[in-house]
């Protein structure tokens, strides 16, 4: 078998093998970043469940799932989430924001239906708030998982590499 050719590119060779020490080294670095990842994400985890549970919401028992509990996960945050988008619907009669909108503009102005789309309006933007805010928790909780989850991966990867002889 014959040996590959020395491909040079911008003065390095492309097939240069690689020594144990170099393995390792790269290893250790890998382990490093890797638990640099797991800690920004426990920490995200924690600064994330902290701010809810300071929030002092409990889901409402007509939530389609978790009623009663306190609002401090992702699973919670979004059974909230889903409670108030079911409050908002049933308010506004099952009509959107955008429904609303359109029809304030078409309506006599001073007029009792004008008030009655105002405060449909107003709950409806709430509600919107409110569940974005909820959401943007659910989905730092993703990102904090995320980043753990790949710092793990780092690190055992790293830990395999430091073994190289």
């Amino acid at each position: 078998m014959t040996p590959l050719p020395v491909v040079e590119s911008e003065g390095l060779a492309m097939n240069r093998s690689y020594s144990a020490p170099e393995f390792r080294r790269v290893g250790g670095l890998a382990i490093a970043a890797g638990s640099i990842l797991v800690a920004a994400g426990a920490s995200a985890w924690g600064v994330v469940t902290r701010q809810l549970r300071d929030e002092n919401i409990t889901v409402p028992d007509h939530a389609p799932f978790l009623p009663g509990k306190r609002v401090q996960d992702p699973m919670t945050a979004f059974a909230q989430s889903e409670a108030i988008k079911g409050n908002a619907e049933r308010i506004a009669g099952g009509r959107t924001f955008s429904d609303v909108s359109d029809a304030l503009r078409k309506v006599e102005k001073g007029s009792d239906e004008e008030q009655r789309l105002k405060q449909q309006s107003e709950t409806l933007s709430a509600a919107a708030a409110l569940r974005t805010s909820l959401m943007t928790s659910v989905l730092a909780y993703g990102v904090a998982a995320f980043a753990a989850g790949l710092g793990v991966m780092l690190a055992a990867a790293g830990s395999q590499l430091r073994r190289a002889r």
